[in-house]
């Protein structure tokens, strides 16, 4: 009897891994044609957060080369499928509005924010101890090389705050809802 619900509990726990991990792989594949998301590519060497607008363009976000959180288990590759997931969600759920520079759990960070002057919402990243966040921001969306001043940039004293909504296909005045997210809930 003992035995029997062992391996049911043991069964539908495999189950639940299984599908959990094949939601996981989906969330980082490349949106199909006439769908919109990012993902994290490795086809060009240097893993990079891609993305894919409405319309089918793709473009790179963040390309990450830095080896500095690799002795904490978060390697190139690993920042980008996590920060690549954690940005798909933020655009699910409508809450990737502004990209700005901050301050979380007493780390510097790249988060997002709601508005401009908003404060830190969601985690993008990290940044290591030293790096200096204004200029992290400048040079992080790779869609920005070479844009200086370009018209998305808004700032507010001494901190910028990007709007990318415009970049992501949005209707800045639409606010209705994107389907819901069927990804983990929670990244490290």
């Amino acid at each position: 009897m003992i035995q029997q619900q062992l391996t049911k509990v043991l069964a539908t726990t495999a189950i639940a891994a299984i599908a959990l991990t094949v939601a996981s792989e989906r969330s980082y594949a490349r949106p199909t044609v006439g769908e919109s998301g990012f993902w994290c590519s490795t086809s060009t060497g240097a893993p990079v957060t891609m993305y894919q607008n409405p319309q089918g363009a793709v473009e790179p976000w963040i390309e990450w080369t830095s080896d500095y959180f690799s002795g904490s288990g978060y390697d190139p590759a690993t920042r980008c499928q996590l920060v690549s997931q954690r940005l798909e969600t933020y655009r699910r759920n409508r809450s990737l509005k502004y990209i700005t520079a901050g301050q979380m759990n007493g780390q510097k960070v790249i988060c997002t924010a709601n508005q401009v002057n908003g404060i830190c919402q969601n985690l993008i990243y990290t940044l290591r101890p030293g790096q200096d966040p204004i200029g992290s921001l400048y040079n992080l969306l790779a869609w920005r090389q070479g844009q200086v001043g370009m018209p998305s940039t808004e700032e507010s004293g001494n901190i910028p705050y990007i709007d990318v909504r415009a970049k992501l296909g949005e209707n800045i005045n639409d606010e209705a809802q994107l389907p819901p997210f069927s990804g983990p809930s929670e990244l490290p």
